[in-house]
């Protein structure tokens, strides 16, 4: 799907203060409402412990804007809704890549079953815009060579341009952090990195079942 919204939440403590059964039956009306939508895709999280303000990530995906205002709004008018607090989002779109030539890799934003999923938002430098299209080509390749190294982490690219504060959004799945923190530490040696303006905040979020993420509400 097109656009995708990375939907960070808290929860209030007035919740804990429920009564059991009311904590049961809310939880039981929102995961009907997240099972039955069928026009957007969410992926659920958990990042308690893992950056402050934030204790569960909704990853939902739409083919339009609007698709993803209205079933967040659905699902913050629910009972359960009513105590879940946004405390950070980042909004891009798919596109096609300019550094591989026929890339149909943007067609294809399904979950790929990775255990963790790490998020960071980033900026290129000005001075990068300034090169031609085949110097900075020639400046990722070996980017991508590092990529190529770790077939089992997967990346979704997002761009973020004139629609969110960042330029760009980029995301791994992966069954191994340590094998993503060896990823990283070597893309921070490459040549490519001394464009890059920002790169934060990142978020590490473990993966949950829409059962299992409601036992962090």
């Amino acid at each position: 799907m097109r656009c995708h919204s990375y939907v960070f939440f808290t929860i209030r403590p007035e919740f804990s203060a429920l009564s059991s059964i009311e904590q049961k039956k809310y939880k039981k009306d929102f995961l009907l409402e997240l099972e039955k939508e069928k026009k957007v895709i969410t992926y659920s999280y958990a990042t308690l412990g893992l950056k402050a303000n934030t204790t569960i990530l909704f990853w939902i995906q739409a083919d339009s804007v609007e698709a993803i205002q209205n079933y967040l709004n659905a699902l913050l008018h629910m009972d359960l809704g009513k105590y879940l607090t946004i405390t950070q989002t980042l909004f891009g779109m798919t596109r096609p890549t300019q550094y591989s030539r026929g890339s149909t890799g943007h067609l294809d934003t399904t979950r790929k079953g990775g255990a963790y999923l790490t998020i960071y938002p980033f900026t290129k430098t000005y001075e990068w815009y300034t090169f031609d299209l085949k110097k900075r080509k020639e400046l990722m390749e070996g980017h991508i060579a590092i990529g190529r190294k770790f077939p089992q982490i997967t990346q979704l690219l997002l761009y973020s341009y004139g629609v969110d504060d960042q330029e760009f959004i980029v995301s791994y799945e992966t069954d191994d952090l340590s094998d993503f923190q060896t990823l990283v530490m070597e893309l921070r040696s490459d040549k490519v990195r001394e464009y890059t303006k920002s790169d934060t905040p990142i978020f590490t979020c473990v993966y949950k079942s829409f059962e299992e993420i409601l036992e962090f509400v």
